[in-house]
Formats: C-alpha cells, sequence, structure tokens
C-alpha cells in the first residue's frame, strides 16, 4: 500500500489515465496541485501549461479533449478564477465536451455553507451550485470523502454516454489530506448497447432522395472513416450540421454543405425535396431546423432520428419521426457491416448527380469578398492540420467557404457560440494531436481571450493566425439593419463607439511576428511561414460586407429577389423535380 497526499494522487490519477496536459492558473487555493504537478517525478509524465486567463485554460481544455479523444483537465484557483472558468464549462456542455473542471476553495472549516451572510472565506463561492446546470455533475468534495471513488466517479461520468463536463471543488486542506491505495486502475471505456442499423438502413432504397444529415457526433464516437464508407456505398447526398463541416471533404461528390440560418443554399435546397431523412450525431437545434417544423424537410415521408440522448426527443421535428436512441460507436458499424454484408448497391445516382448539378450551379453565388479570402487561404494549406474558427460574421464565411481537406479538422464554440474561443483553443489542439494549427478570427473575438498570445509564443506553439478585421461586430450589424432600421450601435469604428486595435503591433509586442495583409495574395510572399515550425499572426483590413444568402433555416431559398438569377433558378427547380 502507498500512502499520499490527494494533491499528488490526483495528479498520478491523471497520469494513469492517459490525460498528458493540464491548462490552468495558479493561486492560492489550487496551489498544492500546482505543486504536485511540477514535482520532478511527475514532469516526465504530464505538463501543465500556466495560461493569461482561466478562461483561456478552461476553452483550451475543450480543444485537447476534442482533438485527442482524452480526457480534458482545467484548473483554477477559487472565486473569480472559477467564475472566468465558468464560460469554459459551458462551452463544454452544450457541445458535450469530456472536460474535468477542478477549482480550489478555502478550508471547509471556514465555508458559509447555509448561513445567510454572503461570505466567510476571502475569495469563497458556491461554484458547486453555479455549475450545477452546465455540467453532467458538480460535486462539493468535503473532507474524509473517498476520495479515490471520486476521482474514478468523474471521468466515468464525463467520458460515459453523451459527453460532457464534471466540475469538482476541492478545498485547500482536503489537497494536504492523506489517501491510502494500492494501485490506480485507469478507467475502461465500457461498451455501449448494441443496435441493430439494419432495419433503417434497409428503408433508403424504398424512397427516391434520401437524404443524410450529419452531426458532429460522428466525430465524437470516432466513426468518421466508417461513416466516409457508408456514404459511399450508399451514394447519396449528405448535409450536415455546422460543427460537422469536415465528415467529408469539401471535394466529395455527396457533400452539400452544411444547414442553417446563416448556411447557404444547396443543402436548404436538397433538403427541402428529401424524402427520405436519416440524421446521426445531432440534435437539429432551432439555429439549424428553423421554427417552423412544416417548412423543415417538407416533403420528407420518413424521419429517422439517431441520437445518444433520450432527452433530445422531447423536442418532436416531425410527429411520426422515427427515434433511435443509441450510441454512434454501434449504430454505425451495425449500419456498415449490413451494407457490406448485403451486397447494397447504390439506387440513386441520377439523385446525387442532381443534387451535385445544383451544387455546381450555385458554388459561385452569395460570395463576399470575406468568402473569397477564406476559400483562397484555406485552399492554400496542407491536409492534414486542425482549422479553429472563432465566433461572429468570421465564423460564417469560414464555414461557409474554407476548403475543407481529406484530413482537416475544424473546432469552434457551436452551442455556446464563445467570441473568443479560438486563441486559447489552438494551445488545446497543438497539445492533444500535435498537429498544425491554423487560427481564425475577427478583431471582436481575437481580443477577448488576446493574452493567450503570450502563452502560445512562450511554449513556442507554431499557431498561425489570421485575424480579419473589419473593424466591426459585423453579426450584431446585420440583426441592426435588419431588426433596428439600421440603427448601427456600439457595433463599429465608422460610429466611434467601437473600437478595433492594431492586432500586428500587439503580436510583436507578445514576441510573434505580426505582419499586415492589403491583399490575400501577398500570402504567397510567405509561403513558408505558413508550415514552420514558429508562431505568426496576419491582420487582413477589409470593408465589412455581407454574408449572404441570409435566408433563415426553413425558408424560401429559390425565391426572386433574393440574389439568385432567374436562370439558375429554373435549372435548379428542374433538378429537384
Amino acid at each position: 500500500m502507498r500512502k499520499i497526499s490527494v494533491a499528488d494522487y490526483f495528479v498520478e490519477f491523471l497520469i494513469a489515465n492517459g490525460v498528458t496536459d493540464v491548462f490552468g492558473y495558479q493561486g492560492g487555493m489550487i496551489a498544492y496541485i500546482f505543486d504536485s504537478m511540477g514535482k520532478s517525478q511527475y514532469r516526465d509524465k504530464i505538463n501543465y501549461h500556466s495560461c493569461g486567463n482561466e478562461q483561456g485554460a478552461a476553452l483550451a481544455a475543450c480543444s485537447y479533449a476534442q482533438s485527442s479523444g482524452k480526457l480534458g483537465v482545467a484548473i483554477s484557483t477559487s472565486g473569480p478564477g472559477f467564475t472566468n472558468m465558468l464560460t469554459g464549462i459551458a462551452n463544454a456542455w452544450f457541445d458535450s465536451i469530456p472536460v474535468l473542471y477542478v477549482s480550489g476553495n478555502v478550508n471547509t472549516k471556514d465555508k458559509k455553507r447555509t448561513s445567510g451572510f454572503r461570505q466567510n472565506g476571502f475569495q469563497e463561492i458556491q461554484a458547486a451550485e453555479m455549475a450545477k446546470p452546465v455540467t453532467k455533475k458538480s460535486v462539493e468534495i468535503e473532507l474524509y470523502t473517498k476520495y479515490p471513488e471520486c476521482f474514478d466517479d468523474a471521468i466515468r461520468t464525463a467520458m460515459t454516454d453523451r459527453r460532457g463536463p464534471v466540475y469538482l471543488d476541492l478545498p485547500i486542506n482536503v489537497c494536504r489530506e492523506m489517501v491510502e491505495f494500492d494501485k490506480i486502475i485507469p478507467y475502461v471505456q465500457p461498451e455501449p448497447s448494441t443496435v441493430d442499423a439494419a432495419k433503417y438502413l434497409a428503408e433508403i432504397s424504398k424512397y427516391e432522395k434520401p437524404v443524410i444529415i450529419a452531426g458532429a457526433g460522428i466525430k465524437q464516437a470516432g466513426c468518421l472513416k466508417e461513416f466516409r464508407e457508408i456514404v459511399d456505398i450508399l451514394g447519396i447526398p449528405v448535409v450536415t450540421t455546422m460543427p460537422a463541416i469536415d465528415v467529408l471533404p469539401s471535394d466529395s461528390k455527396y457533400m452539400l454543405g452544411y444547414i442553417g440560418g446563416t448556411a447557404r443554399r444547396e443543402a436548404g435546397i436538397v433538403l427541402q425535396n428529401a424524402d427520405f431523412v436519416l440524421s446521426i450525431g445531432t440534435r437539429l437545434c432551432s439555429k439549424q431546423v428553423g421554427h417552423n417544423m412544416l417548412l423543415f424537410a417538407p416533403k420528407t415521408k420518413k424521419f429517422v432520428r439517431v441520437d445518444i440522448d433520450q432527452t433530445e426527443f422531447e423536442r418532436k421535428l416531425k410527429s411520426d419521426e422515427i427515434e433511435v436512441n443509441a450510441n454512434l460507436r454501434t449504430f454505425v458499424p451495425s449500419a456498415l457491416a449490413y451494407l457490406k454484408n448485403s451486397g447494397y448497391h447504390s439506387k440513386h445516382k441520377s439523385w446525387a448527380d442532381n443534387c451535385a448539378a445544383v451544387y455546381e450551379l450555385l458554388k459561385d453565388q452569395d460570395m463576399t469578398k470575406a468568402n473569397s479570402m477564406y476559400r483562397d487561404i484555406t485552399a492554400m494549406l496542407p491536409d492534414d492540420v486542425n482549422l479553429i474558427f472563432d465566433v461572429g460574421k468570421n465564423l460564417t464565411y469560414a464555414t461557409q467557404s474554407s476548403v475543407i481537406k481529406d484530413k482537416t479538422q475544424i473546432y469552434f464554440s457551436a452551442g455556446l457560440g464563445t467570441m473568443g474561443y479560438a486563441i486559447p483553443a489552438a494551445l488545446g489542439t497543438h497539445y492533444g494531436n500535435h498537429k498544425l494549427t491554423y487560427v481564425f478570427a475577427g478583431d471582436g473575438g481575437a481580443q477577448m481571450n488576446i493574452q493567450e498570445l503570450n502563452t502560445i509564443v512562450k511554449n513556442n506553439i507554431p499557431a498561425k493566425i489570421f485575424i480579419f478585421n473589419n473593424k466591426a461586430l459585423g453579426n450584431i450589424r446585420i440583426f441592426q439593419e435588419n431588426y433596428l432600421n439600421n440603427h448601427f450601435v456600439a457595433t463599429g469604428e465608422k460610429e466611434g463607439d467601437y473600437f478595433s486595435c492594431d492586432f500586428a503591433a500587439i503580436a510583436n509586442a507578445y514576441g510573434i511576428k505580426g505582419i499586415k495583409l492589403a491583399d490575400v495574395k501577398e500570402l504567397s510572399n510567405y509561403d513558408k511561414l505558413l508550415t514552420n515550425d514558429e508562431a505568426i499572426l496576419f491582420e487582413i483590413e477589409y470593408d465589412d460586407c455581407p454574408a449572404g444568402p441570409g435566408i433563415v433555416a426553413g425558408g424560401e431559398f429559390l425565391k426572386e429577389g433574393t440574389g439568385l438569377p432567374i436562370d439558375i433558378i429554373n435549372k435548379i427547380n428542374d433538378l429537384m423535380k
């Protein structure tokens, strides 16, 4: 038997479970955990990364978990350390990311408990209660808790079924407690319940215009390779959700883009004409399907929803929808086995060809300067890389027009929509999969966690950062145009009440080479900087431009007056007959 402190045990627990990197910010109430991670016996097994802010650490832990498939971990001190971290916790909750968040707290004897006064200990806060709504489990650890069992339960909860964050409130005196144990047994993910996907796949051949809606759950389940095989065998069109735009490369003949209010037209047009829909790995939120379910996939005769979370079926999309509560780790292999064993041959070549023709007719429509910039830049980049997008109108351009290659991996804050996500996320993906990472952000989001540029350069992370500076909050300006009679308040420099900055100068101050570009074509002068082992920041200033087509989910994509030439409208209508 061994006897060590709770702090040391926690570090050994993480090591035993394959965690290689922890993100955090030092503070008094978490100092024992940092002290343990810094001990010589652990330094070659686990790394701690001191970020510039707890929110940055919390978001880095998200992208680490997503890119590595492991448990993400972020740690902070109590009070403001925890509240800074809370945004990252919520991000992990809404995007189903398994992250263990731990913050220190005052000695157990100093907690206010149920007392009526506001605070007893310095920087004390009721963190566990605050974290409950956005975690799978939130635990306030007490003295004499069975600490090993508590940590085991935390990783099991985060990693099992629909994944998500777990929060532990860890008082400073608990960290000093001793744990006696024999050995740490790492968590092994159990095999999910089996499901027979054959009866759902067999239905596809009965319909003329089937479509797959593919969600990010496919990536989370580790089923990307099998899913692509399924698509090739079925030979039918695929539309995706915004977070799943990388489930197929852009040049796949079956890939039609993503659906939703910020999407292009192609996917929406095809979905509106589909008579069979198989939705897998997505909750299909209102941003994707709209609010009027009569307009969502209106011609569908059979709608099959596959979701790991039974509660998502509380939102009925179709009154007669077929609901399949299943883990894609079993559903996707079952579907692939059925197709292979049955000798399935695609029966929908004409439909798939017509959908591809629609895509070709529309690929140059609704393009703005910003769309073209994203297309041209991403086309220059290598294949097997991470692309991280921030939130704002820049995200619309990025998801609409980025060139997704065969091994490209996409990361952004989807459900919570966290501006300031992209720069700290570059930390997590770097340590998560060690691939070259490219960051794309607007001027609004880039300033929100700009302190992590310092973390990037001090850790020698070769992140390639593109800041698209239109000196405006473009998404909010669209809202002001549509609903507030073009009354622009606090969204643009031209009105004098919103302010951008010189990002290249800030990068240089941090020690990252900052370069201003007047035109994307100038990137050809820096091709070596795009792939070398140094961090670089490119700032591209441009005049604010629209984000087309701006048609709400379920809207009329082929209506005259929405920017499409009438001859293209007629050709598409003929193809969809």
